[in-house]
């Protein structure tokens, strides 16, 4: 079945027995990622999280059906997430047709498909299907972004007016990701709680830092993706004093890995790298690091970097190791590479 992405959350927790698989798709990668984030949040107390990638069911397609119908360690429940890289979904269809067509239950599989459209051969099969639910997560528009911060305030016990819900959608460039994280930050900070509900002053992004924090960090991304590894290890050592948020790292690279992918793909199909970086679709001040990047940066190594970095994500959760110590060394290696690319 088809769902609106403001619908799909809503639409699954009220009937979680009666759903097997989930699919996010679309071009909106960190949309479709926190999408998953809020439809597992109640399993992930207490469930046995399995992460896969098309590699895993590729070669096996009866592998993703009994992972879904094996039992954990300890008698648990279980849910899947199964991420698949613009261009794998086809290589993941005969795993999710099966899985669908299987007449036991199993635990939720959840997919993250961005890239892939909702007209695929795929998609109309999970459309049809009456134990599935799809949604394709498109772009953010401003309008959209302003309603989802007020209800994401109301949320938090934060009286929001429309003008600071329209100051946070332009800071976090309609990122509802990074958004949420704004709002948790203003929430905490004012210990604000729907039963105890507070409005901010009007200077409280200044206050917290909002655009400073999401410029320090496209610093640390751009020296990177740059190959500037000296210019990365200063902006690591200050980010050391003033602190950073290591998930909103992840979520701006990802932002901004997208938006390489998207402009290397206009140069792979005859554009040049000065005409795309150049046009006034891409901001002012980050014009000159596309430029940098489209020289050193291939798809197929744009690709991999999306796929390492949704991966860190998941060490972070898992790995026991501090967050910042693996994004600092992620963000090393990323620097060697391009250093090596020019």
């Amino acid at each position: 079945m088809k769902a609106k992405p403001e619908d799909i959350v809503r639409r699954y927790h009220a009937a979680a027995d009666q759903v097997r698989l989930i699919l996010l798709c679309g071009p909106n990668v960190t949309r479709c990622q926190a999408l998953v984030e809020e439809l597992v949040k109640p399993l992930a107390q207490s469930a046995e999280r399995v992460d896969l990638t098309v590699t895993d069911v590729s070669d096996n397609s009866a592998r993703l059906n009994d992972e879904a119908n094996s039992a954990s360690l300890f008698g648990d429940k279980r849910f899947i997430i199964l991420r698949l890289n613009s261009g794998e979904a086809v290589r993941a269809t005969a795993a999710i047709e099966n899985l669908l067509e299987s007449e036991a239950g199993g635990d939720p599989v959840f997919v993250i498909a961005p890239g892939m459209g909702d007209k695929t051969a795929l998609a109309k099969t999970i459309i049809a299907a009456p134990d599935a639910l799809i949604a394709t997560c498109y772009e953010t528009t401003p309008a959209q972004a302003v309603g989802a911060i007020m209800a994401m305030a109301g949320d938090e016990g934060l009286q929001l007016s429309r003008e600071m819900a329209q100051e946070i959608a332009a800071l976090t460039s309609n990122d509802l990701v990074l958004a949420r994280l704004e709002v948790e930050k203003i929430a905490l900070y004012l210990d604000a709680r729907p039963e105890s509900p507070k409005a901010p002053e009007a200077n409280i992004l200044m206050l917290l830092g909002a655009e400073n924090d999401e410029e320090d960090i496209s610093l640390l991304v751009n020296a990177a993706l740059n190959g500037d590894a000296a210019r990365l290890a200063k902006e690591i050592a200050a980010s050391r004093a003033q602190g950073f948020s290591e998930v909103g790292l992840i979520r701006i690279m990802l932002r901004h890995l997208t938006k390489l992918a998207e402009l290397r793909s206009k140069v792979d199909k005859g554009g040049t790298i000065d005409s795309v970086a150049g046009h006034p679709s891409v901001f002012f001040k980050e014009q000159k690091h596309f430029k940098r990047q489209l020289q050193i940066w291939r798809s197929a190594h744009i690709g991999r970097l999306i796929e390492r970095v949704l991966q860190l994500e998941i060490a972070m959760k898992s790995s026991g190791q501090p967050d910042r110590v693996l994004v600092e060394d992620e963000l090393l290696l990323i620097a060697r590479k391009a250093a090596s690319n020019r």
